[in-house]
């Protein structure tokens, strides 16, 4: 077989299960795309000083896809708390804003550092997932402010890490507004369009220092097409998953998504 549809085929499998564990779980699928983009970056001649911004491009095109088609169906049915997707939302795009500037001021950011902390931080929130007591959302306490801490908290951790998204929001949805996890899953998903937008569209704009052939600004389409495909096949199966698994099962699932996730950003301090 040619090289060339291998790797096609490999990048819309990557895509199907990236886009069913966004889907299923309400988070973008990150964690399978990244690693994915990066070694077909590297594959496609992208050289270290480029590799992040591409990378990262890609991904959150990628991630924008998942979220817009896998909440499409709960937007139709209008089980969607508009209020609370707009607060978070664009609470968490003028945090990671904030952050990304702070950060670029000077020296004081310790890439290491906050890593370890992070970890610490998703090891609690792994904890206090899988001790959490399921309501039937009857006594939900997002209001306005809580909205508004959650965007904080998910744009400012997304912003010092390159993390977050899901597998942050989720946890804080579930502790601080007592939402069951299967709402809170739907409302995440919805959410992390809006925190992908800006980054596709910067992404998009601004011209890579090594530009490659077939591509716009870092936005690399023979690469991010056939993941799109894959996407595109998996993420309502991943919706209509969720719906039909209780919320136990749910919970062990997105309790092992975040054991993954803590192992992959300490391997990444190595």
């Amino acid at each position: 077989m040619d090289a060339a549809i291998i790797d096609i085929v490999i990048l819309i499998i990557a895509g199907c299960i990236g886009g069913f564990i966004s889907g299923l779980l309400g988070v973008g699928g990150g964690i399978i795309f990244v690693p994915i983009l990066d070694y077909f970056l590297i594959k496609n001649g992208v050289l270290t000083t480029d590799l992040v911004p591409y990378t990262l491009a890609n991904s959150f095109f990628a991630v924008l896809v998942s979220g817009v088609v896998g909440s499409f169906p709960a937007f139709r049915s209008k089980s969607i708390n508009i209020s609370h997707l707009m607060f978070v939302g664009f609470s968490a795009v003028l945090s990671v804003i904030i952050t990304s500037y702070f950060i670029n001021l000077g020296t004081w950011y310790s890439p290491f550092i906050f890593k370890i902390v992070f970890s610490s931080l998703l090891l609690f929130t792994l904890i206090k997932t899988m001790l959490h007591i399921e309501t039937d959302g009857s006594d939900e306490k997002m209001g306005i402010g809580l909205s508004i801490l959650v965007g904080t908290i998910t744009g400012m951790v997304s912003g010092l890490s390159g993390l977050g998204g899901g597998i942050v929001m989720i946890p804080l949805f579930m502790m601080f507004g007592n939402l069951p996890i299967k709402k809170a899953s739907v409302l995440s998903l919805a959410i992390i369009p809006v925190l992908a937008f800006p980054n596709v569209l910067y992404y998009l704009i601004i011209q890579p220092t090594q530009r490659l052939s077939e591509s716009t600004g870092h936005i690399v389409w023979p690469i991010i097409i056939p993941l799109i495909i894959g996407v595109l096949m998996t993420v309502k199966s991943g919706v209509n998953a969720a719906q039909n698994m209780s919320a136990k099962a749910i919970k062990f699932i997105f309790a092992t998504f975040i054991i993954i996730t803590i192992i992959r950003v300490l391997t990444s301090l190595a």
